[in-house]
This record gives structure tokens, sequence and C-alpha cells, in this order.
């Protein structure tokens, strides 16, 4: 009972660490940028006296979604590149804020991008050998076509991987949706609930009767 509730824990905990991280981000950095910007906006005259206080709340608002903005433009520019490269390589040589940094920039990753929107299904196939099996996700199915395009992500950073092209019969869909799959491989399958395990049992098991009779026949 106590090994369920750490998993259903752990599960939760990493369901909603990516929100928490984001808020968390956007309620400190609206604070720092409406303690600097209320005291001058107050020395306008008349703003104070014409207009309530959610007015200058939302002016310090819209400065943070600016900000933000602009920090994301300075991302995609030499000087940006060079100068977040830079604090990484710092942050990376300091012990406790190094693991937490690199966990929380491979969660944003997945779940701020669209690489998301590319995979379509949760899948189980034999890989790298025979009686092992991998889970990844389709990012191409055509009806028609015997093979399937499959990522197969990397643990514990989903973001890299490789491009398998895999017999249709040789995978099975799983019950999952693609944020679970996600979350089961950044977890490296240590965060498992039992809703999980039963599928990927059963698909295991289906996959190797697939495999039975082909190995049987001369």
């Amino acid at each position: 009972m106590l090994k369920r509730l750490q998993r259903h824990f752990l599960t939760g905990l990493l369901a909603i660490t990516p929100l928490a991280i984001t808020a968390w981000i956007l309620v400190n950095g609206y604070r720092i940028i409406d303690a600097s910007l209320r005291p001058w906006l107050q020395r306008i005259p008349g703003l104070a006296e014409s207009y309530p206080d959610f007015v200058l709340t939302s002016i310090a608002f819209a400065a943070l979604l600016l900000a933000i903005v602009v920090i994301g433009l300075m991302t995609r520019s030499l000087v940006g590149v060079a100068f977040f490269n830079l604090v990484e390589r710092v942050i990376e040589r300091i012990p406790v804020v190094k693991s937490i940094f690199m966990a929380t920039k491979q969660i944003a990753s997945v779940f701020l991008t669209d690489k998301r929107s590319a995979f379509q299904q949760v899948v189980i196939f034999e890989y790298p050998r025979r009686g092992c099996y991998s889970v990844g996700f389709v990012t191409y199915d055509e009806p028609d076509h015997d093979l399937l395009s499959i990522f197969l992500p990397t643990t514990p950073n989903p973001t890299s991987g490789y491009m398998l092209l895999v017999p249709r019969e040789d995978a099975v869909v799983l019950p999952l949706t693609i944020e679970e799959g996600i979350r089961l491989i950044i977890s490296g399958g240590s965060v498992m609930p039992p809703e999980t395990t039963g599928p990927l049992r059963e698909a295991a098991v289906v996959l190797a009767r697939r495999r039975a009779p082909s190995e049987e026949s001369p």
C-alpha cells in the first residue's frame, strides 16, 4: 500500500512540476517587474489618481509579457545564444542546482515545444533485439503503408532519439496519452502506475504471440 501511494505521489508530482515551475516563474517575474515599474508609474502626474490599481497592475503584466518576448528574441540571436550558453555552463558546475536545472529544462523543452503535436500514438515494439521492448511515438502513419514511422526517445531526455521504420504488425498501440508516454520516458520507467504496467505487459504478450508462429515454421 505504501509503495502504491509513493508511485501515485511521484506520478502526480511529475505531472504538476511543469505547471508549478511555469506558475512560479510568471508570479515572481510579475512581482519583480511590478515592484520596479509601479514607483515610476505613480510618479506620472495624474496617472495614479485617475486610474485604479488594477490598471497599473495590467501595465506591469503587459511589461512582463513584453520582457518574455524580448528574451525569446534574444535567444534567437548570436549574442543571446552565447549569453545563455554561458549561463548554462556556470549552472552545470553547481552540483545540486545542476540536477534541478537540467530536469526542468528537459521537461520544459518537451511540454513547451511543438514536438508533441507530431506524436500521434504511444506504441510498444521489439527493440533493440528479440524479447526486449521499447516505448515510442508514432509520428507518421499512412493506412495503406506497411511501415510505421516511430520516434524512439532517449531517457531521461525525450527531446533526442531515433527515427525508426517498424512494420505495422510489429507494433502495438498502448492506451496511453502522449503526456503519459512522455512522463514514462522522462522517469526512466521509475514512475509506472498499475494502469500503465497492465497495458505494457499485455502488449508484450501480444507481440510475443505474433512472433511465435513465424519462429515455429520450418
